[in-house]
């Protein structure tokens, strides 16, 4: 396996010969948006609850440069700040078609993200001399990983772009460029940040002039942060308190919760994760043996870094004790996929009859069993390959439409689930993720139970926040039940493959 780092000295590249080069890495770009295209055509109509979170987010601020989930409030429960904006971004663009469509909008940005990834995995391939073909396979790896195509909407496909343009720029040494890069993944998602310091720290290149990355990144980073900090009262976003006081899901936490999911029979969806997974490990582990005894080329420290951070990235998530959400699996697993699939590139190089039908071969398999998964979903599919919610999209997204027209602009207080109602209804339908006023208590629970480190920093974070917010009082509710509704309430059926059917009916408060 150590013949994989025996890498030929080359001669340096021409200017000439290497924009040409670069040049080539380009044309990449045209089947990474063919088939970033056609997955979000099979899955546009069947997103997952919160997905419809982040687009009523996106629509807000595209329509009226609102930051909230509802008309009526400002809220702090965007997870990523940068899926929001450029989602808004997309959905302002959609606006050419006689209306502003957020779903539209979300699939626009996969087809650019995914056409940046598979030019930025050409540009690795080509640092470390092996074909621009790879980049397919690393585009397979992303989209047949269920935790990524059942989430879109969510910070899945930047999240899996930016961490594949984050290894680009250090394998090629790019200070100013790992630094931009490095500070859009942290907007993404901040755990990303570990994932970020590891590939930094593992890069001899990076490290030669090590201030200019850091600080890239900050420039990039602390506008926000410290925007957020005045102005929502919060650098973060307060879906890190009301994710991690939820803690689990019964007896499935995220540590546990790619066993609880094989137990349930998620077995080909999660092979196509794991299998992908286990050999960027093996690669990390490869590759770091082959450093103790000969020197590792620097253009593939970043590769171990990228592994490293992954696996460092799932401790956190596991010590962090929060439910196991599917998307938040994306980052360990493509991070190791990614490195996995540069790893079996390194390790048949030398094989001139196979390295260039290779990757083909990976991206077809993977393929292939990602449509086996499919099967069974429809076309475009109802529903993801991992699905928890409590109705199906089209339902909520019925219920969503003839609620607003009921209520109009009164304040409803939401079923178990909130993102497609609210998204559909484009009401005031409430709870901890809409309102800030219920979503305070929350706050000041997980300040009052932080640990002697955790607790200062919570303090500090919220400085600012507004203590005086009171919760919206609402004067209907949606109820969720598999008792029926009461007679002459607005009731909906539902069904779902986690809850089986059920009902949902509309009831005014009584105050």
């Amino acid at each position: 396996m150590t013949k994989m780092v025996e890498l030929e000295a080359v001669e340096a590249d021409q200017p000439p010969e290497r924009a040409r080069r670069r040049g080539g890495d380009l044309w990449w770009a045209i089947p990474g948006a063919l088939i970033g295209a056609v997955m979000f055509y099979v899955a546009h109509r069947g997103l997952v609850d919160d997905a419809y979170i982040t687009l009523s987010y996106a629509r807000n601020i595209a329509e009226h440069l609102h930051w909230g989930m509802i008309p009526a409030e400002e809220s702090n429960t965007a997870t990523s700040p940068l899926n929001v904006v450029l989602l808004a971004v997309a959905t302002w663009i959609t606006a050419v078609t006689g209306a502003m469509r957020p779903v539209l909008g979300l699939g626009i940005l996969i087809v650019l993200l995914s056409a940046a990834m598979a030019v930025w995995a050409a540009q690795i391939a080509r640092r470390i001399k092996v074909s621009g073909a790879w980049s397919l396979a690393v585009l397979a790896v992303v989209f047949a990983n269920p935790f990524v195509n059942s989430a879109f909407g969510l910070e899945v496909v930047p999240t899996a772009a930016f961490l594949t343009g984050l290894a680009a720029q250090a394998v090629r040494g790019r200070h100013i460029a790992f630094g931009v890069v490095a500070g859009l993944l942290v907007l993404t998602r901040p755990d990303l940040g570990i994932i970020v310091a590891v590939v930094y720290l593992a890069t001899p290149t990076l490290r030669r002039r090590f201030w200019v990355a850091p600080l890239t990144a900050a420039v990039v980073v602390l506008p926000w942060w410290t925007f957020s900090w005045h102005h929502f009262g919060s650098a973060i976003p307060t879906t890190l308190v009301i994710k991690t006081l939820q803690k689990s899901f019964g007896e499935a936490t995220f540590g546990n919760g790619l066993w609880k999911m094989w137990q349930a029979g998620m077995t080909l969806p999660l092979l196509l994760t794991i299998i992908p997974a286990a050999v960027g490990a093996v690669t990390v582990l490869c590759l770091l043996a082959a450093g103790l005894v000969r020197k590792l080329p620097g253009e593939l420290w970043p590769l171990v870094g990228l592994g490293l951070g992954a696996l460092a990235d799932y401790g956190a998530y596991c010590a962090l004790g929060v439910p196991p959400y599917h998307w938040y699996y994306v980052s360990s697993t493509v991070a190791l996929g990614v490195t996995g699939v540069f790893g079996l590139a390194l390790a048949l190089r030398r094989w001139r009859g196979v390295r260039l039908g290779a990757p083909v071969v990976v991206a077809a398999a993977l393929a292939i069993g990602a449509a086996v998964s499919f099967q069974g979903l429809g076309m475009p599919w109802r529903h993801p390959v991992i699905f928890g919610n409590w109705a199906l999209p089209e339902q909520y997204m019925t219920i969503g439409k003839e609620v607003g027209e009921l209520v109009g602009d009164a304040t409803v207080k939401a079923p178990p689930e909130i993102g497609t109602v609210a998204y559909s209804c484009d009401c005031n339908v409430v709870d901890v993720f809409s309102d800030p006023g219920i979503t305070l208590p929350l706050i000041e629970k997980q300040i009052r139970e932080a640990g002697p480190v955790l607790k200062p920093l919570l303090e500090f974070n919220f400085t600012h926040l507004d203590r005086t917010q009171e919760p919206r009082p609402p004067e209907y509710r949606l109820v969720w039940t598999r008792d029926g509704a009461p007679p002459g309430l607005p009731a909906w059926h539902t069904e779902s493959p986690w809850t089986a059917a059920a009902t949902i009916y509309l009831e005014p408060v009584s105050n």
